[in-house]
């Protein structure tokens, strides 16, 4: 969040939430009158937004592109800098009164629902920051706050209660704290300090290391899961628009034809027995049967397999199995709640497991490599709280 003068504090824009009531009810009224619509739109609507999110500048993308640099070999313009926070004249943060360089304050209104759920909205925001020097083992140099973002989008980890529907939680720029600055280095009083750059959306902000750790993991993968979930995505498209007529020159089973081929062969059978009973098995199958299907079937490559290979087999089959099951699972329930035809159906959810599959074979290398990030993570986090 960007920094504001002190008592200043963003409150969320009044356009932005008619919009997302105009978006909900739209989706509601496609949901209800046209749901085929809403799931030809539904994929397309997917990418535009991610195209658009991926315009401007932002923190991540930056720190992409950037190499982190050294505080005693740091060069002028544009940098990336890693180190400890040092405080030079602290702050009180408001929720908890400890002593900090900069705190995000997060003010948010709670909704309580019939089954006793609470859902939380953001109400407000404040983020103050003073200026703070960074360590790291090459040197020290001042970081002059002003307009800098602090932590970006984050949110914090605990709240306090304000009151019966509102809490407040903030997230502190402490002393010692190890920080990924992303910023301008020039000279201000004949010292050299980082500090936000001159061009109007020019990037200054710190975010936690093991934040940024964490999304140079998952950037790769996100990336290629948004190319394989945009293709499968526009041939799902491509077979909801199937009518009637192209159903039939496919020699497909449709409502009407379904009983008359049911001799062709065990998968019209198949397709005959899901029409009869309305469908709602898929979902399931889709889940749970594929589910135990894996199991199976991993446990056969267990007893036939060489070890060597096996380990190998195993990995795409379980990233396989939890990818296709909440996917296929997840989509297919919510086709099956449309009314969308059960051979449309039953293709998507074919789709989705051709899908998966490919991704779980090409691309077991980032699989693997945020598989072993976050399990190192789990594992320092577990060491630490046996010292403790």
């Amino acid at each position: 969040m960007k920094t504001t003068q002190a008592g200043a504090v963003k409150k969320k824009q009044a356009w932005k939430t008619l919009l997302a009531l105009l978006i909900l009810a739209g989706f509601i009224g496609l949901m209800v009158y046209a749901p085929n619509i809403l799931i030809a739109l539904f994929f397309p609507t997917l990418i535009l937004l991610g195209l658009l999110a991926s315009f401007g500048p932002n923190f991540y993308k930056t720190e992409q592109r950037l190499a982190t640099s050294q505080i005693r070999s740091l060069a002028m313009g544009l940098v990336e800098l890693r180190g400890t926070v040092v405080v030079d004249k602290p702050l009180v943060s408001p929720v908890y009164g400890k002593p900090c360089a900069g705190y995000v304050l997060i003010i948010e209104d709670g909704k309580k629902d019939d089954d006793g759920h609470w859902s939380w909205s953001r109400a407000s925001g404040e983020a103050r920051c003073n200026d703070f020097s960074l360590q790291d083992a090459s040197g020290e140099i001042r970081v002059i706050a002003e307009g800098i973002d602090l932590f970006g989008n984050k949110s914090p980890d605990d709240y306090q209660p304000m009151g019966s529907s509102r809490r407040q939680g903030e997230i502190l720029l402490s002393q010692g704290l190890d920080v990924m600055l992303i910023g301008d280095a020039c000279e201000r009083d004949g010292l050299r300090v980082i500090a936000q750059g001159k061009q109007p959306k020019a990037v200054f902000g710190v975010a936690l290391t093991q934040d940024v750790e964490n999304r140079r993991v998952l950037a790769p993968l996100w990336r290629a899961a948004g190319f394989y979930a945009a293709c499968v995505g526009l041939i799902g498209v491509g077979i909801m628009a199937l009518t009637p007529e192209h159903i039939a020159q496919l020699h497909l089973p449709g409502p009407d034809t379904y009983q008359q081929m049911v001799e062709l062969g065990p998968v019209y059978k198949l397709l005959a027995w899901l029409y009869r009973e309305g469908g709602f098995q898929i979902p399931f199958m889709a889940a749970f049967g594929f589910f135990l299907a894996m199991i199976v079937v991993l446990m056969a490559t267990s007893l036939v397999l060489p070890k060597g290979i096996r380990m190998a087999v195993a990995r795409v089959l379980g990233a396989w199995t939890g990818l296709g099951m909440v996917i296929g699972g997840v989509v297919t329930l919510l086709l099956f709640v449309a009314q969308v035809d059960t051979l449309k159906l039953f293709l998507v959810w074919m789709l989705i497991l051709v899908g998966t599959l490919v991704f779980s074979i090409f691309e077991q290398r980032k699989l693997g490599a945020a598989y072993n990030h976050f399990a190192k993570r789990v594992g320092k986090a577990s060491f630490g709280d046996e010292d403790a």
